[in-house]
């Protein structure tokens, strides 16, 4: 193995570290020699221009000018607020003096005792004064009908020295007199026009605001003045001018507000000013730095320059294994000179990090990207790694990761805000790291970009950097299957005329020898491979490839001529080769990967691939499954008996089509044999992650993963879309979705039934004449209106050709027009979780319904429903009015089967949170909900039913996350699993907590004391217990711990009742938890009753959690499969 030293760049200097990759430094340049790097003019903030009639000088002194429309000034009694965009002074005004003339006017207000109309006609003068003037005057009127008025009115302020404000009041009472307080705001620095409003306010945009209270209102506007009539009409008889108004004015800034009672009487004439400023800008949809010797931007809006004219790391390759990366030093930074609005927008970013050997984790920023231009709460955006832990910050508000890194590989990190529901996202290697929703939306307003540093938090914070490689920014939230995508897809070739790799890494190191492209690909066109002699399609630059034990999968359509030949090998510049797809000697399809004792391979026992066809092959690897082979999305053979995969080290060049040495390649070990292949290849994928059976069962266009599966399902994580099929929605009056849903991961769709919001799918579905079962998660957040839709297809207002299901009367309702059926169970209580299920059984001509997996009415001689046409939606539906009737609240998790599900199968839909069986298929969650499952350092062996878990290191932990139900305080559960335990002492085989690493809020629900015995807590005010007994060693012994409020918690070991704790509460997170088996992780110190929180020895099989109290004999049947 090749050892080459790297440069490692942290801290004050450079370091040296070896790995066994080859990775060279390029030597440390300085940004003034370094060509490649560009500094590029970019618009600034300007100072605000203004326009206006008359300047008053700031001096130390008092100064007026009178606004006036001809040629003499006119003698002003109002003083106002002096103030710029900076600087603020407080002045009391009530009076202004106008002059519409050659000769000065006073304000003149008339109330007439014997007309229906009062008119108050006021031309206002404006004054500018440094000093504080108090002038007051009220008119009051006393009448049989009258109002009373408060009129506020601001006008704009300049960006010099001076700023005016304007005001009058007037006061009109009934029956009493009244004191009127005048108050003004003064106003916004950009300004092209004046308006006249109703409600008084100041703007904080480009258009200040000249305000009057108005019933009837003609309006004269230009870029320079407001000309302003108001009449009011009054039936009063008796008029007396009684009291005084007492005057303030709030001081100014650009964000001002100036709030006004209506029914006033005024005109005015004011003189408005216009101030122009350049307004930060959106980012555009997609920012992308490659770091390849530059910091240029690949779309050449926002390329960067180096600050402080230090030297910086290249490091190259980089991930990709062409191009390189950069390491900032401490003392500069990438600047990127652009005034971008950030706070009224979502937000992705995502890159990749490698962290040197000799660089520190605990304590040190490793800065990633940054937005600050002030150290306060919610200004200012630093993406970082902190504490080696991947870190999205605004300050005060922040998201820590749950994952610790470790040194020397390659990392993906995503951090994603979504503004509409404030939430904060991290994503390591393309799986959701952490989420919270921030406190505040974010609102910095820095002029500049930063990667390296943040600048604005001193020389206080050390920011020991990294090495960054393709560091994007998007105007959006990307899914998770997107970011899953850009972390683990590492190539892509479609092969639709063209060599182009088309995935998030686009390699360009490619070659052809002798291929060209077929017009009958399996989609579009195809590579195809005919030759006798050397044929092939070659790429190269693939890290993780090179990398010991680090998962993979390769997926491929194969229309093979001959049941001969190397279909794919992967091979290192040292010599390293190893066949991993073709033919075997006797014609079978075969895969196979190089272990730590040679090689290891897994072939087709019982049959021969068809040939002239199409056929999807899709290899998995990874260290707990070894070597899986799927032919057209099904399971077909396996190889765990050797799970390590030994790499080369090195970066690693696939081939297409043969083996390039046959003489060297896996000499005398491999299976397959190395000869040319000839047939054609289509969609070639490679992934850096072991396939999931769901990413399988796409990837091979499969209809259906099981055969008795749902035909539909919206899962609703942050889209419409079906995962299975192709009845795809579409949003209609733009819901919202949130997380988490009911998976405790992902989103669920968000209805506001005031908005008419509801999903619509335009595909069309025939329920007619057939059986089917609708199911869905839902999360009412009002329930004071009579109906609410859930699920409808409308064909006509007919029996039998409307189907609504819905809440009615809080009680389900599924209808088919004048032929329905109503439940008996109301869904009374607001944000809970509801599983609801509506059945429709052709044979048998029956109608069921079910709230939480249990029947809450049944109706015989229903139907069949007949509607054969309109679209379906989700969350609402129309009435035989054809009026919308939508959701209020959450849905998730929305199926559809053809067919009657039975009451069993709609139980475990409701109840079974997970369950995982641990045999050889990809270790994941096999119940409804399919839970996320990160594993560490265990292996599969012979189990109590087929495969179980076994845990053999200190290391060794199996998480599921994350559990809504479980982190609700006293709701039901059961925890049912096979243990064969192979040490004596203490160990953890349950953990709860809200954390990944174990701690947070945390609890062990089950495990072993140091004398031996099993015991089965719960959390109340504090722990309580069931001490079972000491179990054997190396024998399968079945447990389960069940809690409701009424029984408490139960104990049974083998089936049989042992023990409860009576009756108790429990007290839970009232969040989403992580459940962790076999070890506390770093939550050992967590409420664990008598059990020692140690690492668990041992295997588990047939794991399963409930949302609901098991009954007796439902935990017998468990103990006794």
């Amino acid at each position: 193995m090749l050892l080459i030293i790297l440069g490692i760049c942290f801290g004050l200097g450079i370091a040296a570290a070896a790995i066994a990759v080859p990775i060279q430094v390029i030597n440390s340049r300085s940004s003034n020699s370094d060509a490649s790097v560009t500094i590029v003019g970019s618009p600034t903030v300007l100072p605000a221009t203004s326009t206006t009639a008359t300047t008053t000088s700031a001096m130390g002194t008092s100064a007026i000018s009178a606004m006036t429309t001809g040629t003499t000034s006119t003698k002003t009694t109002e003083t106002t607020s002096t103030t710029s965009t900076t600087s603020t002074t407080s002045t009391t005004t009530t009076e202004t003096t106008s002059t519409t003339s050659t000769t000065s006017t006073t304000t003149t207000e008339t109330t007439s005792t014997t007309s229906t109309t009062s008119t108050t006609s006021t031309t206002t003068t404006e004054t500018t004064s440094t000093t504080s003037t108090t002038t007051t005057e009220t008119t009051s009127t006393t009448s049989t009908t009258s109002t009373t008025t408060t009129e506020t009115t601001s006008t704009t302020s300049t960006t010099s020295t001076t700023s005016t404000t304007t005001t009058e009041t007037t006061s009109t009472t009934s029956t009493t007199s009244t004191t009127t307080t005048e108050t003004t705001s003064t106003t916004s620095t950009t300004s092209t026009t004046s308006t006249t409003t109703t409600e008084t306010t100041s703007t904080t945009s480009t258009t200040s605001t000249t305000t009057t209270e108005t019933t009837s209102t003609t309006s004269t506007t230009s870029t320079t003045s407001t000309i302003t009539t108001e009449t009011t009409s009054t039936t009063s008889t008796t008029t007396t001018a009684t009291t005084s108004t007492t005057s303030t004015t709030a001081t100014t800034s650009t964000t001002s507000i100036t709030s006004t009672t209506t029914s006033s009487t005024t005109s005015s004439t004011t003189t408005t000013t216009t101030t122009t400023t350049l307004a930060p800008i959106n980012p555009l949809t997609i920012i992308q730095w490659l770091f390849d010797g530059d910091f240029n931007d690949v779309y050449g809006t926002y390329n960067g320059n180096l600050v402080n004219n230090s030297n910086v790391t290249w490091m190259s390759p980089g991930y990709a294994g062409y191009g390189s990366s950069v390491c900032f030093l401490s003392a500069n930074y990438m600047l990127v000179n652009h005034y971008l609005n950030f706070t009224s927008i979502s937000f992705t970013i995502s890159g990749w990090i490698w962290i040197p050997a000799s660089l520190s984790l605990s304590g040190n920023f490793i800065v990633f990207f940054g937005h600050c231009a002030v150290p306060s709460q919610d200004m200012c955006l630093h993406i970082v790694i902190n504490g080696g832990r991947v870190f999205l910050g605004f300050f005060s508000d922040d998201l820590t990761g749950g994952t610790s890194l470790t040194s020397s590989q390659w990392y993906h990190v995503a951090y994603v805000y979504d503004q509409s529901s404030l939430r904060q996202t991290v994503y390591l290697n393309g799986i959701d790291d952490g989420s919270r929703v921030a406190g505040g939306s974010y609102k910095g307003t820095a002029s500049t970009l930063t990667v390296g540093a943040i600048p604005s938090f001193g020389t206080g914070v050390t920011t020991n950097n990294g090495f960054i490689d393709k560091l994007t920014f998007v105007s959006r939230v990307k899914t998770s299957a997107e970011l899953l995508d850009e972390a683990t897809l590492v190539a892509y070739y479609p092969f639709d005329n063209s060599y182009t790799d088309l995935g998030p890494n686009q390699f360009i190191n490619s070659t052809t020898v002798s291929t060209m492209f077929d017009s009958s690909g399996r989609f579009n066109q195809a590579l195809l491979i005919n030759s006798t002699n050397s044929s092939y399609f070659q790429t190269t630059s693939f890290y993780y490839l090179g990398q010991t034990k680090y998962p993979y999968s390769f997926s491929l359509w194969i229309y093979p001529f001959v049941n001969n030949g190397t279909i794919l090998q992967v091979s290192s510049s040292n010599g390293w080769c190893v066949p991993m797809i073709g033919f075997d000697i006797s014609g079978r399809l075969t895969i196979q990967t190089m272990g730590s004792n040679g090689i290891y391979a897994a072939s087709l026992t019982s049959e021969i691939l068809p040939l002239n066809q199409w056929t999807n092959v899709i290899m998995t690897y990874s260290t707990i499954n070894g070597i899986q082979l799927f032919i057209n999305g099904t399971f077909m053979v396996g190889n765990n008996t050797a799970t390590s995969y030994s790499a080369s080290g090195q970066i690693t060049t696939i081939t297409i089509g043969t083996c390039l040495s046959p003489s060297t390649c896996a000499v005398n070990t491999t299976i397959i044999i190395p000869s040319q292949f000839r047939g054609k290849i289509d969609e070639l994928k490679i992934f850096s992650r072991e396939l999931s059976l769901s990413d399988i069962g796409q990837l091979a266009q499969v209809t259906s993963l099981y055969t008795f599966g749902p035909s539909n399902l919206w899962q609703f994580d942050n889209n419409a879309l079906d995962s299975i099929s192709n009845l795809n929605g579409v949003g209609v009056n733009s819901p919202s979705y949130v997380a988490p849903g009911i998976t405790g991961s992902g989103y669920a769709l968000n209805l506001n039934k005031t908005n008419n919001q509801y999903v619509t799918v335009a595909a069309n579905q025939i329920f007619a004449n057939a059986s089917f079962t609708v199911e869905m998660w839902i999360y009412p957040t009002s329930l004071s209106d009579i109906f609410y839709g859930l699920f409808s297809q409308h064909e006509a207002s007919a029996t039998d050709r409307l189907l609504h299901l819905i809440l009615r009367y809080q009680l389900l309702y599924m209808g088919f027009y004048s032929d329905d059926l109503q439940g008996a169970t109301a869904v009374s209580t607001t944000n809970t979780w509801y599983h609801v299920a509506f059945v429709y059984d052709y044979r048998s001509r029956t109608q069921i319904v079910y709230l939480n997996g249990y029947q809450d009415g049944l109706r015989t001689q229903a139907g069949p429903f007949l509607g054969i046409s309109g679209a379906i939606t989700i969350g609402t539906f129309f009435d035989s009015a054809n009026i919308i009737q939508p959701f209020n609240g959450y849905i998730d998790q929305v199926s559809l089967t053809m067919r009657a599900k039975s009451a069993s199968e709609i139980l475990d839909d409701a109840t079974l949170t997970t369950w995982h069986s641990f045999d050889i298929i990809p270790l994941q969650d096999s119940g409804p909900l399919g839970l996320i499952v990160t594993t560490n350092d265990v292996t599969l062996i012979a189990g109590r039913v087929n495969q179980a878990l076994n845990f053999n290191s200190t290391s060794s932990y199996y998480q599921i996350q994350s559990f809504v139900l479980l982190g609700t305080s006293n709701h039901a559960y059961s925890i049912a699993l096979w243990v064969k335990r192979t040490s004596t002492g203490g160990g953890t085989l349950v953990h709860l907590s809200t954390q990944t690493n174990g701690q947070g809020w945390c609890v062990t629900l089950l495990g072993f004391r140091s004398t031996g015995e099993i015991v089965a807590t719960n959390w109340a005010s504090s722990g309580q217990e069931v001490v079972g007994p000491v179990l054997p060693i190396n024998v399968w012994t079945h447990v389960a711990s069940t809690y409701s409020t009424i029984n408490g918690m139960r104990f049974y070991i083998n089936g049989i009742y042992n023990g409860t704790t009576g009756v108790m509460s429990y007290i839970a997170a009232q969040q989403a938890v992580i459940l962790t088996l076999g070890n506390p992780i770093a939550g050992g110190s967590c409420n664990s009753s008598s059990i020692v929180t140690s690492v668990y020895s041992g295997s588990l099989d047939e794991f399963r959690v409930y949302s609901r109290e098991l009954s007796a004999t439902e935990v017998y049947a468990l103990a006794n499969p």
